[in-house]
């Protein structure tokens, strides 16, 4: 599987977005959870391949506080910078086989794209997940995966 933001996109949909009309979580903790277990599902399918990353899941607790903090910003974009700035960390230094994953370069436009999808209230639920896919989905292709140097066995001096 690749990493596809209409596949994140549907499962923003139906596990964290409340329907149209629907009630949101009891609290920004209880949200930022949900949020972090629909991604860290969507991310650790979406990379396994060749090399899976094997620590998606166990940062999840990672992302779910720092997402619930930026959910209970009040502000559409402190609420947005926080996100983004969640979702970097999430993403900085996950693990896939010897490699790790650099910080993500596009941080400041998904700071700007997070806090446009807060700052429009009239949006719908497909419209928002979208947008907050999209957000996530460019946040993860700017992600470098640097592997170790392939060393060969030392060579005498002669």
């Amino acid at each position: 599987m690749v990493l596809v933001p209409s596949a994140l996109a549907a499962s923003l949909q139906t596990g964290w977005l409340p329907s149209d009309g629907g009630s949101f979580p009891a609290s920004a903790a209880e949200s930022g959870d949900t949020f972090a277990g629909t991604v860290a599902d969507w991310f650790a399918a979406a990379t396994a391949g060749a090399f899976p990353c094997t620590t998606a899941a166990a940062r999840r607790p990672q992302l779910a506080a720092a997402a619930g903090g930026a959910l209970a910003a009040g502000n559409p974009s402190v609420a947005g910078t926080q996100l983004a700035l969640a979702l970097t960390g999430y993403l900085t230094g996950q693990v896939f086989g010897p490699g790790t994953a650099s910080p993500p370069a596009a941080t400041s436009a998904a700071q700007t794209a997070f806090g446009a999808v807060f700052a429009d209230v009239d949006s719908g639920v497909v419209q928002r997940a979208d947008r907050i896919a999209s957000g996530i989905h460019l946040l993860a292709l700017s992600t470098i995966v640097v592997f170790p140097p392939v060393v060969g066995p030392p060579v005498p001096v002669t």
